[in-house]
């Protein structure tokens, strides 16, 4: 039950930040500093053996490359909430306090500051970037939307599961 419940709140938490970063962005409130195909490509390329790119923008494309952000981004949603589902089993803490998933949500930010900058060739926390406060607050306010579909997710769908 716990695999299947972290499908659908990974996906429900991941597509509930998406939603929210397409109707920011056109209200210019966050910042567009990749696209799905360069992440597409990081992704694909990583399977490839190539985990980091000076520029992303300048790496040879490749096929499927949408398709390969589709599957890694919502992948990525998935491992994340299993992992909170997990942490929620065996710490009372999370089962008494449900906005513990909105700071879960908001510390997955490292991810793309330790891990997805630093490989697509801005460096650490955007650090190589002349627009890095823009990707920073862009990071926090999208991983602080993926945590409020957790917190969602929690509140109306989890007592289905348990």
């Amino acid at each position: 039950m716990i695999l299947i419940e972290m499908i659908l709140m990974g996906v429900f938490a991941t597509y509930f930040m998406d939603l929210l970063a397409g109707f920011l962005l056109k209200r210019r409130c966050i910042y567009s500093f990749t696209t799905p195909v360069f992440l597409g490509r990081w992704f694909i390329y990583m399977f490839k053996g190539k985990f980091i790119h000076r520029d992303i923008r300048n790496t040879p494309p490749l096929r499927n490359e949408k398709l390969g952000y589709f599957v890694s981004h919502y992948l990525i949603g998935v491992v994340l909430a299993g992992f909170y589902l997990i942490l929620e089993l065996k710490i009372q803490t999370f089962q008494e306090h449900v906005w513990i998933a909105l700071i879960f949500g908001i510390i997955t930010v490292i991810f793309p500051w330790f891990w997805l900058l630093p490989s697509i060739g801005l460096g650490f926390m955007a650090a190589k970037s002349s627009k890095r406060k823009l990707i920073i607050r862009t990071n926090l306010i999208n991983h602080t939307n993926f945590g409020i579909g957790l917190f969602l997710w929690i509140i109306v769908f989890h007592r289905l599961f348990i």
